[in-house]
């Protein structure tokens, strides 16, 4: 199970990373400029977002379902999915972004019954991002 876990989480990024480097038209630039150096500054297309946004939502659900140990070492994997997306997140919505972070710090906790809270959060901050902001 931990392997298929971790082929899941590897692939999530993947899916991330290769939305994030191309795929867009010459008028939606995956980032602002190549001096934007922290995650915040940098912008991608509304696509990357939405494949981010619906990995970090798996990722926030297996780790609400995990042991905590097991969860605490899942939460490892929301930094490489948000940070492709943060900024365009908090360009858009400061209160999605919010909601985002407060929920990843119950995730990261290691506290089972925290990690569901912040799943059930991540979930709904998602869903009501991607409704606002389709991609």
């Amino acid at each position: 199970m931990r392997n298929s876990l971790r082929a899941g989480l590897a692939a999530a990024i993947a899916v991330v990373a290769l939305a994030g480097c191309g795929g867009g038209s010459s008028s939606s630039p995956t980032s602002v400029s190549p001096s934007a150096t922290r995650a915040e500054d940098q912008r991608t297309s509304a696509a990357a977002v939405t494949t981010g946004m619906k990995a970090i939502d798996v990722l926030a659900a297996k780790i609400a379902a995990a042991p905590a140990a097991q969860g605490k070492t899942l939460s490892e994997g929301i930094e490489p999915l948000w940070k492709p997306v943060e900024g365009t997140v908090q360009a858009n919505s400061q209160k999605t972004y919010d909601a985002l972070e407060a929920a990843f710090t119950q995730l990261e906790s290691g506290d089972v019954t925290q990690a569901q809270e912040g799943a059930r959060a991540a979930s709904a901050a998602i869903a009501a991002y991607l409704a606002k902001f389709p991609g």
